[in-house]
Protein backbone atom coordinates (compact mmCIF):
# COMPACT_ATOMS: atom_id res chain seq x y z
CA UNK A 1 0.00 0.00 0.00
CA UNK A 2 1.31 3.09 -1.05
CA UNK A 3 0.90 5.92 0.91
CA UNK A 4 2.48 9.16 2.01
CA UNK A 5 1.86 7.56 6.20
CA UNK A 6 3.52 4.68 7.67
CA UNK A 7 -0.06 2.96 7.96
CA UNK A 8 0.92 0.74 10.81
CA UNK A 9 2.44 3.77 12.86
CA UNK A 10 -1.31 5.73 12.24
CA UNK A 11 -3.17 2.77 13.14
CA UNK A 12 -1.62 2.49 16.19
CA UNK A 13 -1.31 6.78 16.98
CA UNK A 14 -5.45 6.29 16.08
CA UNK A 15 -5.82 3.49 18.79
CA UNK A 16 -4.30 5.37 21.51
CA UNK A 17 -6.95 8.41 21.17
CA UNK A 18 -9.93 6.10 20.65
CA UNK A 19 -8.43 4.55 24.17
CA UNK A 20 -7.66 8.13 25.72
CA UNK A 21 -11.29 9.16 24.36
CA UNK A 22 -13.08 6.20 26.00
CA UNK A 23 -11.56 7.30 29.23
CA UNK A 24 -13.50 10.36 28.84
CA UNK A 25 -16.47 8.49 30.15
CA UNK A 26 -14.93 7.83 33.16
CA UNK A 27 -15.10 10.99 34.62
CA UNK A 28 -19.00 11.34 34.30
CA UNK A 29 -21.22 9.39 37.41
CA UNK A 30 -23.28 6.67 36.34
CA UNK A 31 -26.84 7.62 35.95
CA UNK A 32 -30.34 6.22 35.50
CA UNK A 33 -30.12 6.57 31.69
CA UNK A 34 -28.25 3.17 31.90
CA UNK A 35 -28.67 -0.30 34.01
CA UNK A 36 -25.35 0.67 35.82
CA UNK A 37 -26.77 2.23 39.18
CA UNK A 38 -28.90 -1.64 39.08
CA UNK A 39 -25.71 -3.53 38.70
CA UNK A 40 -23.67 -1.09 41.07
CA UNK A 41 -26.12 -1.52 43.57
CA UNK A 42 -26.02 -5.53 43.54
CA UNK A 43 -21.87 -5.11 43.57
CA UNK A 44 -21.90 -2.50 46.60
CA UNK A 45 -23.92 -4.79 48.94
CA UNK A 46 -21.33 -7.56 48.08
CA UNK A 47 -18.57 -5.05 48.86
CA UNK A 48 -20.22 -4.01 52.05
CA UNK A 49 -21.42 -6.67 53.34
CA UNK A 50 -18.41 -9.10 52.66
CA UNK A 51 -21.16 -11.73 51.52
CA UNK A 52 -19.80 -12.69 48.33
CA UNK A 53 -22.18 -15.74 47.26
CA UNK A 54 -25.49 -13.44 47.85
CA UNK A 55 -26.48 -11.12 44.81
CA UNK A 56 -28.94 -8.76 46.42
CA UNK A 57 -30.81 -5.35 45.06
CA UNK A 58 -32.99 -3.51 47.15
CA UNK A 59 -32.86 -5.57 50.13
CA UNK A 60 -34.50 -8.97 47.75
CA UNK A 61 -32.55 -11.42 46.52
CA UNK A 62 -31.64 -11.44 42.70
CA UNK A 63 -31.74 -13.96 40.36
CA UNK A 64 -31.10 -12.45 37.10
CA UNK A 65 -27.37 -12.68 35.81
CA UNK A 66 -24.34 -14.67 37.17
CA UNK A 67 -21.90 -13.25 39.81
CA UNK A 68 -18.44 -12.67 37.71
CA UNK A 69 -19.25 -8.90 36.53
CA UNK A 70 -20.88 -8.21 40.21
CA UNK A 71 -17.59 -9.79 41.91
CA UNK A 72 -15.27 -7.91 39.47
CA UNK A 73 -17.12 -4.79 40.58
CA UNK A 74 -17.42 -5.27 44.38
CA UNK A 75 -13.34 -6.14 44.32
CA UNK A 76 -13.18 -2.31 42.31
CA UNK A 77 -15.22 -1.06 45.12
CA UNK A 78 -12.80 -2.16 47.68
CA UNK A 79 -9.65 -0.41 45.67
CA UNK A 80 -10.94 2.39 44.86
CA UNK A 81 -14.13 3.27 46.82
CA UNK A 82 -18.10 3.06 45.77
CA UNK A 83 -18.48 5.38 42.80
CA UNK A 84 -18.83 5.52 39.36
CA UNK A 85 -15.07 5.40 38.87
CA UNK A 86 -14.65 2.02 40.80
CA UNK A 87 -18.02 0.57 38.98
CA UNK A 88 -16.70 0.83 35.21
CA UNK A 89 -13.31 0.31 35.58
CA UNK A 90 -13.39 -3.08 35.58
CA UNK A 91 -15.75 -3.92 32.45
CA UNK A 92 -13.03 -1.22 30.88
CA UNK A 93 -10.59 -3.10 31.19
CA UNK A 94 -12.13 -6.23 29.88
CA UNK A 95 -13.32 -4.23 27.13
CA UNK A 96 -9.78 -3.51 26.29
CA UNK A 97 -8.89 -7.11 27.09
CA UNK A 98 -11.18 -7.43 23.90
CA UNK A 99 -9.12 -5.33 21.84
CA UNK A 100 -6.27 -7.00 22.36
CA UNK A 101 -7.34 -10.37 21.45
CA UNK A 102 -9.27 -9.11 18.44
CA UNK A 103 -5.62 -7.86 17.23
CA UNK A 104 -4.05 -11.03 18.32
CA UNK A 105 -6.87 -13.40 16.43
CA UNK A 106 -6.79 -11.03 13.36
CA UNK A 107 -2.69 -11.24 13.20
CA UNK A 108 -2.91 -15.10 14.02
CA UNK A 109 -5.33 -15.81 10.78
CA UNK A 110 -4.29 -13.03 8.47
CA UNK A 111 -0.55 -12.59 9.67
CA UNK A 112 -0.97 -9.22 8.63
CA UNK A 113 -0.48 -6.48 11.50
CA UNK A 114 -1.83 -3.86 8.94
CA UNK A 115 -4.75 -5.86 9.03
CA UNK A 116 -5.08 -6.39 12.96
CA UNK A 117 -4.12 -3.02 14.00
CA UNK A 118 -6.96 -1.46 11.69
CA UNK A 119 -9.41 -4.11 12.66
CA UNK A 120 -8.46 -3.40 16.29
CA UNK A 121 -8.71 0.09 15.63
CA UNK A 122 -12.32 -0.60 13.98
CA UNK A 123 -13.37 -2.46 17.48
CA UNK A 124 -12.30 0.85 19.36
CA UNK A 125 -14.89 3.03 17.26
CA UNK A 126 -17.80 1.12 16.73
CA UNK A 127 -20.67 3.37 18.03
CA UNK A 128 -22.18 0.33 20.43
CA UNK A 129 -18.87 -1.00 21.71
CA UNK A 130 -17.98 2.23 22.83
CA UNK A 131 -20.71 3.28 24.60
CA UNK A 132 -21.18 -0.18 26.51
CA UNK A 133 -17.28 -0.03 27.94
CA UNK A 134 -19.04 2.93 29.81
CA UNK A 135 -22.30 1.23 30.33
CA UNK A 136 -21.19 -1.50 31.43
CA UNK A 137 -23.04 -4.47 31.24
CA UNK A 138 -22.53 -8.40 31.08
CA UNK A 139 -21.29 -7.58 27.39
CA UNK A 140 -18.78 -5.37 28.46
CA UNK A 141 -16.82 -8.53 30.35
CA UNK A 142 -17.72 -11.07 27.42
CA UNK A 143 -15.56 -9.30 24.65
CA UNK A 144 -12.76 -9.72 27.04
CA UNK A 145 -13.37 -12.66 27.73
CA UNK A 146 -15.15 -14.81 23.77
CA UNK A 147 -11.78 -12.75 21.95
CA UNK A 148 -9.17 -14.44 23.92
CA UNK A 149 -11.65 -17.59 24.47
CA UNK A 150 -11.99 -17.93 20.59
CA UNK A 151 -8.38 -17.38 20.04
CA UNK A 152 -6.77 -19.92 22.34
CA UNK A 153 -9.00 -22.66 21.10
CA UNK A 154 -8.15 -22.06 17.39
CA UNK A 155 -4.12 -22.40 18.78
CA UNK A 156 -5.30 -25.96 20.27
CA UNK A 157 -7.01 -27.19 17.46
CA UNK A 158 -4.21 -26.47 15.35
CA UNK A 159 -1.66 -27.65 17.63
CA UNK A 160 -2.27 -29.37 21.66
CA UNK A 161 -0.18 -26.75 23.69
CA UNK A 162 -1.25 -26.71 27.84
CA UNK A 163 -0.89 -22.79 27.49
CA UNK A 164 -3.80 -22.70 25.21
CA UNK A 165 -5.67 -25.34 26.95
CA UNK A 166 -5.69 -23.82 30.51
CA UNK A 167 -6.74 -20.05 29.03
CA UNK A 168 -9.14 -21.22 26.80
CA UNK A 169 -10.87 -23.03 29.62
CA UNK A 170 -9.93 -20.43 31.85
CA UNK A 171 -11.50 -17.43 29.82
CA UNK A 172 -14.67 -20.07 28.61
CA UNK A 173 -15.30 -20.24 32.63
CA UNK A 174 -15.30 -16.85 33.15
CA UNK A 175 -17.73 -16.19 30.28
CA UNK A 176 -19.70 -18.90 31.56
CA UNK A 177 -19.94 -17.30 35.16
CA UNK A 178 -20.88 -13.71 33.58
CA UNK A 179 -23.43 -15.11 31.00
CA UNK A 180 -24.54 -18.46 31.29
CA UNK A 181 -23.86 -21.51 28.78
CA UNK A 182 -25.46 -20.12 25.97
CA UNK A 183 -21.67 -18.22 25.54
CA UNK A 184 -20.47 -21.53 24.69
CA UNK A 185 -22.48 -21.58 21.21
CA UNK A 186 -20.32 -18.10 20.47
CA UNK A 187 -16.79 -19.21 21.89
CA UNK A 188 -16.98 -22.61 19.36
CA UNK A 189 -19.52 -21.27 16.61
CA UNK A 190 -16.67 -20.66 13.62
CA UNK A 191 -14.46 -23.72 15.04
CA UNK A 192 -17.41 -25.75 14.20
CA UNK A 193 -18.21 -24.47 11.17
CA UNK A 194 -14.41 -24.79 10.07
CA UNK A 195 -14.94 -28.68 11.17
CA UNK A 196 -17.72 -28.89 9.08
CA UNK A 197 -16.24 -27.03 6.29
CA UNK A 198 -12.91 -29.28 6.79
CA UNK A 199 -15.37 -32.47 7.07
CA UNK A 200 -13.45 -32.94 10.50
CA UNK A 201 -17.21 -32.77 12.75
CA UNK A 202 -15.82 -35.73 14.48
CA UNK A 203 -14.02 -33.39 17.09
CA UNK A 204 -17.04 -32.80 18.70
CA UNK A 205 -16.74 -36.22 20.58
CA UNK A 206 -12.82 -36.55 20.62
CA UNK A 207 -11.40 -36.95 24.00
CA UNK A 208 -9.24 -33.39 23.39
CA UNK A 209 -12.45 -31.71 23.22
CA UNK A 210 -14.58 -33.23 25.71
CA UNK A 211 -11.50 -32.60 28.21
CA UNK A 212 -11.59 -28.80 27.56
CA UNK A 213 -15.06 -28.29 27.91
CA UNK A 214 -14.83 -30.17 31.29
CA UNK A 215 -12.39 -27.60 32.18
CA UNK A 216 -14.02 -24.91 31.18
CA UNK A 217 -16.93 -26.06 33.70
CA UNK A 218 -14.71 -26.86 36.33
CA UNK A 219 -13.21 -22.82 36.12
CA UNK A 220 -17.13 -22.07 36.22
CA UNK A 221 -17.67 -23.69 39.56
CA UNK A 222 -17.57 -21.00 41.79
CA UNK A 223 -20.63 -19.72 39.92
CA UNK A 224 -22.27 -22.67 40.72
CA UNK A 225 -21.24 -22.85 44.32
CA UNK A 226 -22.13 -19.62 44.59
CA UNK A 227 -26.05 -20.35 43.59
CA UNK A 228 -25.90 -23.15 45.73
CA UNK A 229 -25.23 -21.71 48.76
CA UNK A 230 -27.87 -18.51 48.09
CA UNK A 231 -30.83 -20.56 46.80
CA UNK A 232 -30.64 -24.24 46.82
CA UNK A 233 -29.83 -24.29 50.62
CA UNK A 234 -32.86 -21.90 50.81
CA UNK A 235 -35.90 -23.72 49.41
CA UNK A 236 -37.51 -20.93 51.47
CA UNK A 237 -36.42 -17.97 49.37
CA UNK A 238 -39.31 -16.67 47.55
CA UNK A 239 -37.95 -15.89 43.76
CA UNK A 240 -40.13 -14.91 40.75
CA UNK A 241 -43.13 -15.30 43.25
CA UNK A 242 -42.19 -19.54 44.02
CA UNK A 243 -40.12 -21.08 46.72
CA UNK A 244 -37.80 -24.11 46.05
CA UNK A 245 -36.01 -22.10 43.50
CA UNK A 246 -32.96 -23.83 42.61
CA UNK A 247 -29.99 -21.47 41.42
CA UNK A 248 -28.30 -24.52 39.93
CA UNK A 249 -30.86 -25.73 37.56
CA UNK A 250 -31.43 -21.97 36.71
CA UNK A 251 -27.53 -21.12 35.65
CA UNK A 252 -27.83 -24.85 33.74
CA UNK A 253 -31.31 -24.26 32.31
CA UNK A 254 -33.74 -21.67 32.92
CA UNK A 255 -31.82 -18.06 32.42
CA UNK A 256 -30.59 -19.22 28.92
CA UNK A 257 -33.19 -21.75 27.56
CA UNK A 258 -36.17 -19.73 29.58
CA UNK A 259 -35.14 -16.67 27.72
CA UNK A 260 -34.81 -18.42 24.45
CA UNK A 261 -37.85 -20.14 24.77
CA UNK A 262 -39.91 -17.75 26.20
CA UNK A 263 -40.67 -20.48 28.69
CA UNK A 264 -38.52 -19.31 31.58
CA UNK A 265 -39.62 -16.22 34.25
CA UNK A 266 -37.65 -13.48 32.41
CA UNK A 267 -39.38 -13.84 28.95
CA UNK A 268 -40.98 -11.58 26.06
CA UNK A 269 -44.35 -12.88 25.66
CA UNK A 270 -45.95 -10.91 22.85
CA UNK A 271 -42.98 -10.03 21.04
CA UNK A 272 -44.05 -7.01 18.52
CA UNK A 273 -44.30 -8.39 14.49
CA UNK A 274 -40.50 -9.23 12.83
CA UNK A 275 -39.05 -8.95 15.43
CA UNK A 276 -36.59 -11.50 13.90
CA UNK A 277 -35.63 -8.27 12.14
CA UNK A 278 -34.84 -6.34 14.71
CA UNK A 279 -31.22 -7.14 14.81
CA UNK A 280 -30.57 -6.21 11.05
CA UNK A 281 -31.80 -2.52 11.69
CA UNK A 282 -29.74 -2.47 15.15
CA UNK A 283 -26.80 -3.24 13.45
CA UNK A 284 -26.87 -0.34 11.09
CA UNK A 285 -26.72 1.92 13.86
CA UNK A 286 -24.64 -0.34 16.53
CA UNK A 287 -21.65 -0.88 14.20
CA UNK A 288 -21.41 2.70 12.54
CA UNK A 289 -19.42 4.26 11.66
CA UNK A 290 -17.97 1.03 9.66
CA UNK A 291 -21.73 -0.33 8.83
CA UNK A 292 -21.26 -0.31 4.98
CA UNK A 293 -17.91 -2.09 5.24
CA UNK A 294 -19.38 -5.56 6.28
CA UNK A 295 -21.69 -6.00 4.07
CA UNK A 296 -19.19 -5.28 1.72
CA UNK A 297 -17.06 -7.58 3.53
CA UNK A 298 -19.60 -10.01 3.21
CA UNK A 299 -20.08 -9.79 -0.42
CA UNK A 300 -16.34 -9.98 -1.80
CA UNK A 301 -15.61 -12.87 0.56
CA UNK A 302 -18.19 -14.99 -0.50
CA UNK A 303 -18.40 -14.22 -4.05
CA UNK A 304 -14.72 -14.92 -4.54
CA UNK A 305 -14.35 -17.65 -1.86
CA UNK A 306 -13.43 -20.80 -4.26
CA UNK A 307 -10.45 -18.16 -6.38
CA UNK A 308 -8.98 -17.31 -2.73
CA UNK A 309 -6.25 -18.77 -0.99
CA UNK A 310 -7.16 -22.03 0.91
CA UNK A 311 -6.31 -19.79 4.48
CA UNK A 312 -8.28 -16.89 3.94
CA UNK A 313 -11.41 -19.66 2.67
CA UNK A 314 -10.52 -20.67 6.15
CA UNK A 315 -10.88 -17.67 7.71
CA UNK A 316 -13.65 -16.72 5.98
CA UNK A 317 -15.42 -20.17 7.30
CA UNK A 318 -14.15 -19.37 10.62
CA UNK A 319 -15.24 -15.34 10.57
CA UNK A 320 -18.49 -15.93 9.20
CA UNK A 321 -19.02 -18.39 11.81
CA UNK A 322 -18.46 -16.67 14.74
CA UNK A 323 -21.04 -13.74 13.08
CA UNK A 324 -24.06 -16.14 12.19
CA UNK A 325 -24.66 -18.54 14.28
CA UNK A 326 -24.87 -15.68 17.43
CA UNK A 327 -26.83 -13.44 14.95
CA UNK A 328 -29.08 -15.99 14.26
CA UNK A 329 -29.92 -17.37 17.61
CA UNK A 330 -30.36 -14.23 19.34
CA UNK A 331 -32.80 -12.93 16.08
CA UNK A 332 -34.89 -15.87 16.33
CA UNK A 333 -35.75 -15.52 20.10
CA UNK A 334 -38.31 -13.16 21.22
CA UNK A 335 -36.09 -11.67 24.43
CA UNK A 336 -34.18 -9.08 22.49
CA UNK A 337 -32.23 -6.36 23.80
CA UNK A 338 -29.72 -3.90 21.17
CA UNK A 339 -26.79 -4.87 23.46
CA UNK A 340 -26.82 -8.46 23.00
CA UNK A 341 -24.90 -8.46 19.52
CA UNK A 342 -21.95 -6.30 21.01
CA UNK A 343 -19.93 -9.81 21.19
CA UNK A 344 -19.76 -10.51 17.99
CA UNK A 345 -18.87 -7.37 16.09
CA UNK A 346 -15.06 -7.87 16.68
CA UNK A 347 -15.67 -10.61 13.79
CA UNK A 348 -17.30 -8.12 11.70
CA UNK A 349 -14.62 -6.27 12.48
CA UNK A 350 -11.72 -8.04 11.25
CA UNK A 351 -13.48 -8.65 8.21
CA UNK A 352 -14.23 -5.13 7.73
CA UNK A 353 -10.74 -4.50 7.73
CA UNK A 354 -9.24 -6.96 6.14
CA UNK A 355 -11.74 -5.86 3.09
CA UNK A 356 -10.83 -2.36 3.30
CA UNK A 357 -7.14 -2.85 3.29
CA UNK A 358 -7.57 -5.20 0.07
CA UNK A 359 -9.02 -2.62 -2.15
CA UNK A 360 -6.14 -0.32 -0.66
CA UNK A 361 -4.30 0.63 -3.94
CA UNK A 362 -7.53 0.93 -6.16
CA UNK A 363 -10.09 4.16 -5.26
CA UNK A 364 -12.99 1.51 -4.55
CA UNK A 365 -16.43 3.66 -4.25
CA UNK A 366 -16.69 2.02 -0.57
CA UNK A 367 -13.96 4.94 0.65
CA UNK A 368 -15.87 8.00 -0.58
CA UNK A 369 -19.23 6.62 1.14
CA UNK A 370 -17.26 6.22 4.14
CA UNK A 371 -15.93 9.51 4.05
CA UNK A 372 -19.17 10.91 3.42
CA UNK A 373 -20.57 9.03 6.28
CA UNK A 374 -17.63 10.92 8.56
CA UNK A 375 -18.73 14.41 6.98
CA UNK A 376 -22.64 13.78 7.19
CA UNK A 377 -22.40 12.49 11.21
CA UNK A 378 -20.10 15.74 11.54
CA UNK A 379 -22.65 17.99 10.43
CA UNK A 380 -25.35 16.71 12.34
CA UNK A 381 -23.48 16.69 15.50
CA UNK A 382 -22.66 19.91 15.28
CA UNK A 383 -26.50 21.18 14.79
CA UNK A 384 -26.91 19.26 18.37
CA UNK A 385 -23.98 20.38 20.21
CA UNK A 386 -25.79 24.09 19.22
CA UNK A 387 -29.16 22.94 20.13
CA UNK A 388 -27.93 21.36 23.84
CA UNK A 389 -24.48 23.47 24.86
CA UNK A 390 -23.82 26.88 26.03
CA UNK A 391 -20.91 28.51 27.65
CA UNK A 392 -18.16 26.89 28.07
CA UNK A 393 -19.13 23.17 27.09
CA UNK A 394 -20.36 24.72 24.04
CA UNK A 395 -16.74 26.81 22.84
CA UNK A 396 -14.97 23.25 24.08
CA UNK A 397 -16.72 21.28 21.51
CA UNK A 398 -16.97 23.74 18.98
CA UNK A 399 -12.95 23.78 19.35
CA UNK A 400 -12.77 20.10 19.21
CA UNK A 401 -14.83 20.45 15.67
CA UNK A 402 -12.52 23.24 14.29
CA UNK A 403 -9.64 21.29 14.96
CA UNK A 404 -11.03 18.45 13.42
CA UNK A 405 -11.90 19.63 10.23
CA UNK A 406 -8.44 22.25 10.38
CA UNK A 407 -6.68 18.28 10.56
CA UNK A 408 -8.90 17.22 7.81
CA UNK A 409 -8.70 19.62 5.12
CA UNK A 410 -4.87 19.52 6.15
CA UNK A 411 -4.61 15.89 5.23
CA UNK A 412 -7.13 15.51 2.41
CA UNK A 413 -4.65 15.13 -0.02
CA UNK A 414 -4.09 11.65 1.52
CA UNK A 415 -4.99 8.44 -0.17
CA UNK A 416 -8.81 7.52 -0.48
CA UNK A 417 -8.11 4.66 2.47
CA UNK A 418 -6.90 7.33 5.03
CA UNK A 419 -9.76 9.81 4.66
CA UNK A 420 -11.94 6.63 4.79
CA UNK A 421 -10.49 6.17 8.17
CA UNK A 422 -9.48 9.47 9.21
CA UNK A 423 -13.00 11.07 8.61
CA UNK A 424 -15.40 8.31 10.78
CA UNK A 425 -12.65 7.69 13.71
CA UNK A 426 -13.14 11.69 14.23
CA UNK A 427 -16.76 11.23 13.87
CA UNK A 428 -17.24 8.76 16.18
CA UNK A 429 -15.05 9.84 19.09
CA UNK A 430 -16.71 12.97 18.45
CA UNK A 431 -20.29 11.27 18.62
CA UNK A 432 -19.11 9.29 21.92
CA UNK A 433 -17.60 12.54 24.01
CA UNK A 434 -21.11 14.22 23.06
CA UNK A 435 -23.83 11.26 24.47
CA UNK A 436 -21.10 11.03 27.47
CA UNK A 437 -21.80 14.87 28.19
CA UNK A 438 -25.27 14.71 27.59
CA UNK A 439 -25.87 12.13 30.24
CA UNK A 440 -23.32 12.69 32.50
CA UNK A 441 -23.43 16.39 32.73
CA UNK A 442 -26.90 17.35 31.41
CA UNK A 443 -28.77 14.57 32.48
CA UNK A 444 -27.26 13.95 35.86
CA UNK A 445 -28.66 17.49 36.84
CA UNK A 446 -32.47 15.96 36.86
CA UNK A 447 -31.41 12.70 38.10
CA UNK A 448 -33.58 12.20 40.84
CA UNK A 449 -31.47 9.19 42.86
CA UNK A 450 -28.17 10.98 42.23
CA UNK A 451 -29.75 14.23 43.53
CA UNK A 452 -31.26 12.98 46.56
CA UNK A 453 -28.52 11.07 47.61
CA UNK A 454 -26.51 14.06 47.77
CA UNK A 455 -28.33 15.67 50.26
CA UNK A 456 -29.36 12.64 52.42
CA UNK A 457 -25.77 11.30 52.21
CA UNK A 458 -24.80 14.09 54.10
CA UNK A 459 -25.81 12.12 57.23
CA UNK A 460 -24.77 8.95 56.28
CA UNK A 461 -26.17 7.22 59.69
CA UNK A 462 -29.48 8.29 58.97
CA UNK A 463 -31.00 5.59 57.06
CA UNK A 464 -33.19 6.34 53.52
CA UNK A 465 -36.36 5.42 52.47
CA UNK A 466 -37.59 4.69 49.34
CA UNK A 467 -41.60 5.04 48.75
CA UNK A 468 -42.90 4.69 45.19
CA UNK A 469 -39.99 6.47 43.71
CA UNK A 470 -37.61 3.11 42.61
CA UNK A 471 -34.73 4.84 41.92
CA UNK A 472 -31.97 2.22 41.70
CA UNK A 473 -29.36 5.50 41.43
CA UNK A 474 -30.58 6.71 45.04
CA UNK A 475 -29.65 2.95 46.46
CA UNK A 476 -26.58 3.30 44.69
CA UNK A 477 -25.15 6.60 45.65
CA UNK A 478 -26.49 6.91 49.20
CA UNK A 479 -23.89 6.75 52.07
CA UNK A 480 -27.14 5.60 54.03
CA UNK A 481 -28.29 2.80 54.87
CA UNK A 482 -31.32 1.72 51.99
CA UNK A 483 -34.43 0.66 52.33
CA UNK A 484 -37.34 0.29 49.48
CA UNK A 485 -40.79 -0.35 51.23
CA UNK A 486 -44.05 -0.60 49.00
CA UNK A 487 -45.88 0.05 52.99
CA UNK A 488 -44.84 2.65 55.14
CA UNK A 489 -45.76 0.73 57.96
CA UNK A 490 -42.55 -1.31 57.69
CA UNK A 491 -40.82 1.23 59.00
CA UNK A 492 -41.89 1.79 62.41
CA UNK A 493 -38.93 0.13 63.64
CA UNK A 494 -36.83 2.85 62.62
CA UNK A 495 -36.01 5.60 64.91
CA UNK A 496 -35.87 8.52 61.96
CA UNK A 497 -35.30 8.05 58.45
CA UNK A 498 -35.21 10.21 55.46
CA UNK A 499 -38.18 9.58 53.03
CA UNK A 500 -38.14 9.95 49.45
CA UNK A 501 -41.28 10.18 47.43
CA UNK A 502 -42.65 12.10 44.36
CA UNK A 503 -44.52 14.99 45.52
CA UNK A 504 -47.51 14.24 43.83
CA UNK A 505 -47.78 10.77 46.24
CA UNK A 506 -47.65 12.86 49.54
CA UNK A 507 -50.93 12.39 50.21
CA UNK A 508 -50.15 8.53 50.40
CA UNK A 509 -47.60 9.64 53.22
CA UNK A 510 -50.21 11.55 54.91
CA UNK A 511 -52.38 8.58 55.33
CA UNK A 512 -49.86 6.59 57.84
CA UNK A 513 -50.45 9.25 59.95
CA UNK A 514 -45.93 9.50 60.93
CA UNK A 515 -45.81 10.95 63.78
CA UNK A 516 -43.26 13.79 62.93
CA UNK A 517 -42.38 14.55 59.25
CA UNK A 518 -40.29 17.68 57.81
CA UNK A 519 -39.73 18.61 54.31
CA UNK A 520 -36.08 19.10 54.25
CA UNK A 521 -35.54 19.74 50.73
CA UNK A 522 -37.34 18.97 47.36
CA UNK A 523 -35.86 18.54 44.04
CA UNK A 524 -36.97 18.14 40.54
CA UNK A 525 -35.69 15.71 38.10
CA UNK A 526 -37.45 12.70 36.21
CA UNK A 527 -36.89 9.10 34.19
CA UNK A 528 -34.43 10.11 31.26
CA UNK A 529 -36.53 9.01 28.41
CA UNK A 530 -38.65 12.21 29.51
CA UNK A 531 -35.61 14.84 30.35
CA UNK A 532 -33.09 13.67 27.39
CA UNK A 533 -35.43 14.39 24.58
CA UNK A 534 -36.24 18.22 25.60
CA UNK A 535 -32.87 19.08 27.01
CA UNK A 536 -32.54 21.61 24.04
CA UNK A 537 -36.48 23.44 24.78
CA UNK A 538 -36.49 24.64 28.53
CA UNK A 539 -40.29 25.11 28.17
CA UNK A 540 -40.35 21.19 27.11
CA UNK A 541 -37.96 20.00 29.70
CA UNK A 542 -39.81 21.86 32.44
CA UNK A 543 -42.91 20.37 31.90
CA UNK A 544 -41.74 17.00 32.16
CA UNK A 545 -40.06 17.94 35.50
CA UNK A 546 -41.71 16.11 38.47
CA UNK A 547 -41.19 16.87 42.15
CA UNK A 548 -39.74 14.53 44.65
CA UNK A 549 -39.60 15.40 48.23
CA UNK A 550 -36.72 14.43 51.25
CA UNK A 551 -38.61 14.06 54.28
CA UNK A 552 -36.95 13.67 57.68
CA UNK A 553 -39.46 11.29 59.59
CA UNK A 554 -38.98 10.46 63.42
CA UNK A 555 -40.60 8.22 64.60
CA UNK A 556 -41.72 7.42 68.24
CA UNK A 557 -39.03 7.13 71.05
CA UNK A 558 -39.43 3.34 71.35
CA UNK A 559 -38.75 2.84 67.89
CA UNK A 560 -35.21 1.44 66.86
Amino acid sequence: MQTNYNFNKLCKILILIAICITCYGLIFPVTSASFSPWYGSIAKNIALSNNWTDLVLSNQDWLDKPHFPFWAAALSFKIFGINSFGYVLPGLVFHLIGALYTYKLANYLYKNESVALLSTLIYLTILHLLLSAIDVRAEAYLLGQIMPAVYYWLQYDEKFTLKSLLLGALFTGLALMTKGIFVIITIVSGLFCLWVYQKRLINIIHPKWLFALLLSFAFALPEVWALYQQFDLHPEKVVFGHTHVSGVRWFFIDSQFGRFFGTGPIATTNPPPLHQLFFIHTFLWAFLPWTVLFPVAIYYSTRYFKKDSQQNRNNTVILLGYFFISFIMFSVTSFQVDHYTNIIFPFAAIMSAKIMLDFANRNHKIYPIQQGLGILMLGLLAILIGLLFNGLILAGFILIELIVIAFLIKEWGQPPIIKAILIPFAAILMVFMFAMTVNGYLYHKYDTGFLASEITSQHPEIPVVDYITDSRALEFYAKNKYYKVNDLKDTLNLAEYYLVVPDKEIEKVKAYNLPKTTIIAQIQGNLPEKIIPHLGSSEKLKGNLDTFDIILVQNNQNAK
